[in-house]
């Protein structure tokens, strides 16, 4: 008896270390959505931004941020756990991943202050 199974619609599981860092940047984008939700609150309660631009730039930061932390603890997983160069290389790899990805809105367009 043969049965057939398309392949289309076949996943393989992610390994562990995918499935990490997955979750690493699930975390990292909620830390991000949430202080720039917090951030852009104010800005939006000071009326110093419009609804449409507070809710682009909240999810630009939060997706940001959530590859920086995917991306550092890649890094960090190629060092023992404990050390403390694991812990520079982290930092040092989300702050470049953040720099990179926010290299475009570092200029202020419009009288607006950036995250």
């Amino acid at each position: 008896m043969s049965h057939y199974y398309p392949m289309s619609s076949y996943r393989p599981p992610l390994s562990p270390a995918a499935s990490n860092l997955v979750e690493l940047g699930k975390l990292g984008a909620v830390v991000g959505l949430c202080g720039a939700g917090a951030h852009n609150l104010r800005r939006l309660r000071r009326e110093e931004i419009e609804p449409a631009r507070a809710l682009a730039d909240t999810l630009r930061v939060g997706v940001a941020s959530g590859l920086a932390t995917a991306t550092a603890g890649l890094v960090a997983s190629a060092f023992r756990p404990s050390s403390l160069l694991a812990l520079a290389a982290t930092l040092a790899t989300g702050t470049a991943v953040m720099y990179a990805l926010n290299q475009k809105s570092d200029a202020p367009a419009h009288g607006d202050d950036h995250v």
